[in-house]
């Protein structure tokens, strides 16, 4: 049976099962649920008791949270690795997954992409500046300050591409979509790591996707 996930495409939690999904190569149907929403699927509100995006449906079990759904597929699904065999790596690779929830979804997602592109084009209000404005001048830096100081190679755990930076790099579109850039000269090693990371096929088309969506958002 198909793989399905329910959930909006802008979400960062949503975009970080898409990611997951499209770098292991597999096939998957998205259906349009909105959190709170009025016209929600029997089946999400069923199976998701959080009322939460996403919620995904593999292998005949339903899988709410994009955390579960990453490790399920790592498991049922290991090859390509999204987390290393080595232990210290893999805990440090699921650190980045927490701090990308904890502190850069509340930011990049909460006080700057709710703000400047869903205030005035889903939630037909006028954007809060205050927070948009903290959210560039004082959340922001303090992400690229930490992350300047981790990173050590060309990804954020070890020398390959995986769960640390799809999650990170998958944050990081968010504030793509803002326009919203790093300022190289401050932050030299992440400005070239977000670079680096939004140039993979898997970011690229991910971007595309995401944009295409605007546009039917805007326009509809």
């Amino acid at each position: 049976m198909s793989i399905k996930i329910y959930g909006a495409m802008l979400s960062p939690y949503v975009r970080k099962a898409r990611l997951a999904l499209g770098f292991k190569g597999l096939e998957y149907e998205t259906i349009p649920v909105i959190p709170l929403g009025d016209d929600q699927p029997e089946e999400f509100k069923a199976n998701s008791p959080l009322g939460k995006i996403p919620l995904a449906y593999i292998d005949d079990i339903w899988l709410p949270d994009s955390s579960v759904i990453l490790a399920y597929l790592e498991r049922t699904r290991p090859d390509p690795a999204l987390l290393s065999d080595d232990p210290k790596l893999a805990a440090r690779a699921l650190w980045f997954g927490e701090y990308m929830a904890s502190k850069m979804v509340p930011v990049v997602g909460g006080h700057l992409f709710a703000e400047l592109i869903l205030a005035p084009n889903l939630f037909n209000r006028e954007s809060n500046w205050e927070e948009i404005e903290l959210a560039k001048n004082v959340e922001i830096p303090e992400i690229f300050d930490y992350l300047e100081t981790q990173l050590e190679s060309d990804f954020l755990v070890g020398d390959d591409f995986g769960h640390a930076d799809l999650c990170v790099g998958g944050a990081f579109l968010t504030m793509r979509h803002c326009e919203v850039a790093c300022d190289a000269s401050r932050w030299p090693k992440t400005a070239a790591y977000i670079k680096r990371v939004h140039a993979l096929p898997l970011f690229e088309q991910t971007f595309a996707e995401e944009m295409a969506f605007r546009s039917a958002m805007v326009g509809g």
